[in-house]
């Protein structure tokens, strides 16, 4: 938990411990590293770029891990590499700081690329703006350094669709999440010829936040009532089935968060 003026507490689950350390350098923690949680990756504003670096869990400095344009990190499974924006793309660093490759994206606008998540064991999902655009594209980022493919096509605002953010691949497939008007979140279904259709979850207020997806269902976290009124469901976008997990009543907050456990869309990975 980042408490603002570097301040940082760390809550063991398991014991309910809790301690607190300010870590150096005004840094904000970004995640512990992967597979075992042993250290924290921290980011700081160095100029228009994000500084990483390694830290203990008591929030000592251990190693710098160079610069990102976003501070944004994607760590490898099993914790010895990650990925993170670079001035054209991304680029993959290992956990000691040295880079180890360069992944041009082609087209992206400099210093605009996030790593999302695991496409494949091989493959990142990555969001870039187009030039002279901040309505984000997604891509598939090969990690051996072999050529990106763009997954979504840059679209019109007439579209509906103002900036694609994420996707999954379900049987009935391929599904975006994507920015809409007055900040909220919609879902779409893209065609092979990158043609996109809206999905309307039923009992909801359009506010739809996918938080992962597993087999034919994605997991929404929406409004369903007044703003602030959030419900959690499984959503099956072929068959509109529903499975309410949670459905807060009208005048209740309801779901603040929801983090998944187990969030990968391959479960091979």
């Amino acid at each position: 938990m980042f408490s603002g003026k570097g301040g940082v507490e760390v809550l063991t689950l398991a014991t309910g411990q809790l301690s607190t350390f300010v870590m150096p350098g005004m840094a904000n923690p970004v995640g512990f590293t992967t597979p075992d949680g042993l250290n924290i990756v921290g980011g700081r504003l160095s100029g228009s770029l994000t500084s990483l670096a390694r830290y203990t869990l008591s929030g000592r400095f251990t190693h710098s891990l160079g610069t990102s344009a976003d501070g944004l990190v994607l760590h490898q499974p099993s914790g010895t590499e990650f990925l993170t924006g670079a001035s054209h793309g991304l680029k993959l660093v290992s956990n000691d700081g040295a880079q180890i490759r360069s992944l041009p994206v082609p087209g992206a606008s400099a210093d605009s690329c996030n790593p999302v998540r695991w496409w494949t064991a091989t493959t990142v999902l990555a969001s870039c703006d187009p030039p002279n655009s901040a309505s984000p594209q997604l891509w598939l980022v090969p990690v051996s350094g072999a050529r990106p493919q763009a997954l979504t096509p840059v679209r019109k605002v007439s579209s509906g669709d103002l900036g694609d953010l994420d996707a999954w691949s379900l049987p009935s497939g391929l599904y975006l999440q994507a920015a809409g008007p007055c900040a909220v979140l919609q879902i779409f279904k893209q065609a092979r010829n990158g043609s996109i259709t809206l999905v309307k979850v039923p009992h909801t207020e359009g506010d739809n936040d996918v938080l992962t997806a597993l087999g034919a269902r994605l997991l929404i976290q929406a409004p369903t009532s007044c703003t602030g009124s959030n419900s959690l469901l499984w959503f099956n976008p072929a068959t509109h089935a529903e499975q309410w997990l949670i459905r807060a009543p009208a005048n209740e907050i309801g779901v603040a968060a929801a983090i998944p456990f187990y969030s990968r869309q391959d479960g091979s990975l």
